[in-house]
């Protein structure tokens, strides 16, 4: 689980119904409403009495507030870890600097606060999640470890391609990258940021050093390829992950906000079981754009398989995802294609596991 504690937010919102909604949005996130200011006077009033407490704080303002000025609420700005501001009209005052539309649903206004939350190299002033791009973006994040979250990735990569769909495949699984010794391939990153390994398939590997430049990394390989496939590894701690600045949380953040589709692989013993019960408990209370979708790899056969499955159903039919899927036990088949360090197709084209891997890549289809 993250370290990073989720943030503490301050309101100085004149409108009742706008306060209660982001008030009231970010509660339900779990994140801590320590004031909520009726004008500037109570707010400066609480920033004085708490030094401590609003330092740490994330002030979400309107310039509508009774007292408020562009120079007042600067003055302020240094005794706050960050600063928002709403406003039916972005336009009204440019004293207060950039603000923001009033956003219309809570999973709007809680991408919009994530932003802030990261450092400003990697903050996106587009309230659209992928505005006239030409990628279709599926990330896939693993609940635990050892779900095969890198083998689907491969191969839904490659099936994509086959589809004659330009197809790149982004190994963001900072904890163990393993997409490149898979597949066998060197020298991964090259002057355009990825490498062609097959007609219509290229690969990429995020690191630290290259965060700084990922977002027009990312804004140039969607709207270079038809699909993007991300293999985030393991997703837990994921409230945590959306909200603090340490750049292991990049990929995860912008494949929610970004992302058409995030995919989460489960395992079905005991353990894999626990972790998707906790994965799902953290999804049940955070907002995210991208539509979710759960997969159940390696179920067993037979009456064990079918209770392994009903788990999985009881787990995640709630959270109302787009897709529930379930792929069967294939030891031979990933064996088979780890051991020649290539995608199902090429080592075993004609078996069960890649057959429901291929039917994946063709759900994928616009």
């Amino acid at each position: 689980m993250s370290e990073v504690e989720l943030p503490t937010v301050i309101t100085a919102i004149a409108n009742a119904q706008t306060e209660g909604f982001v008030a009231g949005s970010l509660f339900a996130q779990g994140w801590s409403v320590i004031f909520r200011a009726l004008d500037f006077d109570s707010l400066e009033k609480y920033m004085r009495s708490s030094p401590e407490m609003a330092r740490g704080a994330l002030l979400i303002f309107s310039p509508d507030l009774a007292g408020i000025s562009g120079e007042n609420i600067n003055l302020l700005r240094m005794n706050v870890k960050e600063m928002i501001g709403f406003s039916d009209d972005v336009t009204s005052d440019i004293h207060f600097g950039q603000l923001y539309p009033i956003p219309v649903t809570a999973t709007d206004l809680v991408s919009i606060v994530r932003g802030f939350l990261r450092s400003p190299l990697i903050r996106r002033d587009s309230h659209s999640p992928h505005p006239g791009r030409q990628a279709q973006v599926l990330a896939i994040g693993s609940a635990g470890s050892s779900t095969g979250c890198t083998t689907l990735a491969i191969n839904v990569a490659m099936e994509l391609s086959l589809l004659d769909r330009s197809t790149l495949l982004i190994d963001a699984n900072f904890r163990a990258p393993s997409i490149a010794a898979l597949l066998a391939v060197r020298n991964v990153k090259s002057e355009t940021g990825w490498r062609s390994i097959a007609p219509k398939l290229s690969i990429s590997e995020i690191g630290q050093d290259d965060i700084q430049a990922v977002d027009g990394f990312l804004e140039e390989a969607t709207n270079s390829f038809d699909c993007v496939v991300i293999d985030l590894g393991s997703i837990s701690g994921l409230s945590n992950r959306l909200t603090d600045r340490r750049w292991t949380s990049i990929m995860t953040t912008w494949s929610c906000d970004q992302g058409d589709e995030l995919m989460v692989v489960a395992r079905p013993d005991l353990l894999g079981v626990h972790r998707l019960e906790q994965v799902s408990s953290l999804i049940e209370k955070t907002s995210i754009r991208s539509s979710l979708s759960f997969t159940l790899n390696m179920r067993s056969q037979g009456r064990k398989g079918e209770a392994e499955e009903a788990k999985f159903l009881a787990i995640t039919t709630p959270l109302r995802p787009i897709n529930l899927r379930v792929i069967a036990r294939d030891s031979r088949a990933t064996s088979a294609a780890e051991s020649a360090k290539s995608t199902l197709v090429e080592a075993s084209e004609r078996s069960g596991l890649r057959k429901s891997i291929a039917k994946i890549a063709s759900q994928m289809q616009r």
